[in-house]
């Protein structure tokens, strides 16, 4: 077992974990989520990164025949443009589309526009999240605005 903990922890639910902690078996599978309310303390074989923590997964279409009425707002509208036609989506895809996003809404933080994405991909279009072995490290972010910025950049650490 693996005790991994960074700036920022994305849990399985969405949930952004200021200095949390994640305790993943070899393969990268996270076992549990350990929401240390941003009180990180010293434990034993921890490693801690700075940056973003999160799981590997992909998000499949599983409902191509859906129709999708016409969204309400202009973010929601970018992320429907952005998927039409993909059927997968990987965890790098998905953080390319939250950059390009950053840049038409300034304003939004990096835990809103994740959380809006896969609200759109999952309630709206078709789409399934599946966690897969692996966990990534999104480095370059703006840690105190949680902005993403030109260098913002996705590394897989295990």
């Amino acid at each position: 077992m693996r005790k991994l903990a960074a700036n920022y922890l994305v849990s399985d639910t969405g949930e952004f974990l200021k200095n949390g902690m994640a305790i993943a078996q070899e393969d990268g599978c996270i076992v549990e989520y350990i929401d240390t309310k941003g009180d990180l303390e010293e434990v034993e074989q921890l490693i801690f990164h700075n940056g973003l923590l999160m799981a590997a997964c992909k998000y499949t279409k599983i409902n191509t025949t859906q129709t999708i009425s016409a969204p309400d707002n202009s973010f929601r509208l970018l992320v429907h443009e952005s998927i039409s036609g993909i059927t997968e989506l990987s965890i790098q895809q998905f953080i390319d589309l939250g950059k390009q996003l950053q840049l038409q809404f300034p304003q939004m933080k990096v835990p809103a526009i994740m959380n809006e994405i896969s609200e759109v991909l999952l309630a709206e279009g078709g789409f399934i999240k599946k966690t897969i072995p692996g966990i990534y490290l999104l480095t370059g972010v703006n840690l105190v605005e949680l902005l993403f910025t030109p260098r913002s950049r996705l590394k897989k650490i295990l």
